[in-house]
């Protein structure tokens, strides 16, 4: 994945210092920092300063998917997707439920957004295991990757249903991390990710959880995306195909 300089940052989304980038009024994209906004790009919490505020309610009304860049390190910034606005609420209950380590009395609302529709494919092969089964190692990686957080300290929350590129949003004081469970009945770590949980992986903040041997002895293995990008090979198993728009 192409790692963009601030510079370059700044030539595609129209440049300037705010998280939501405008040009003549228009929002061009976003650049999002994960320690002020561990839940983005999904939630965004939203400061009181007129300017941001002004932006934010411009992404809301403009109903338009834009890039969202997340920051990596100083001077380098990927692209994890395309989003859209779709709710703005200042209710105190949202805001203290999203709001994190930021002080209550600096926040305005929270914005919240959502992905260009993807699409899950599923992956089948005669040597898998059966449905039921694959429910079982499923649901006991997850158990197991939760006990393991929560142990330490951690808040664990279940984001599977939200369809995020995760599935566990734990939380320890100001340490945030978003983890994608992978769970196995053999030894052998072997996984298949989809598109948005490739794309989330751009996240600093993103871990993936790997449970072998799920259902009998459960071992933990935890990477984050430069060791997992080391470590394992990625084989495309399938491909869109469609007409190019002109």
């Amino acid at each position: 994945m192409t790692i963009l300089t601030t510079p370059d940052l700044a030539e595609r989304l129209a440049g300037g210092d705010s998280y939501i980038r405008t040009k003549n009024n228009v929002v061009k994209g976003l650049a999002i920092t994960t320690e002020l906004n561990p839940e983005a790009p999904e939630v965004i919490v939203v400061g009181n300063g007129v300017r941001i505020k002004e932006n934010a309610r411009l992404f809301l009304e403009q109903q338009e998917y834009v890039p969202v860049y997340l920051k990596q390190a100083v001077n380098a910034w990927k692209l994890l997707g395309k989003y859209k606005a779709d709710k703005y609420s200042q209710d105190p209950k949202i805001i203290e439920r999203h709001r994190q380590h930021r002080p209550a009395e600096k926040v305005d609302g929270i914005l919240f957004l959502s992905a260009e529709e993807s699409y899950d494919i599923e992956v089948t092969s005669p040597s898998f295991p059966d449905l039921q089964k694959r429910k079982k190692v499923e649901l006991a990686a997850i158990d197991y990757v939760v006990t393991h957080y929560e142990c330490q300290g951690y808040s664990v929350s279940d984001r599977q249903s939200d369809n995020c590129g995760y599935d566990l949003f734990a939380k320890m004081g100001k340490v945030v991390l978003k983890i994608e469970v992978k769970g196995t009945s053999l030894d052998e770590q072997r996984f298949f990710l989809s598109r948005n949980e490739r794309a989330m992986s751009v996240d600093p903040l993103w871990r993936l959880a790997i449970v072998s041997n799920a259902l009998d002895n459960p071992e933990l293995s935890i990477y984050n995306t430069e060791e997992m990008e080391k470590i394992f090979n990625f084989e495309p198993l399938c491909w869109e195909c469609r007409i190019p728009q002109t």
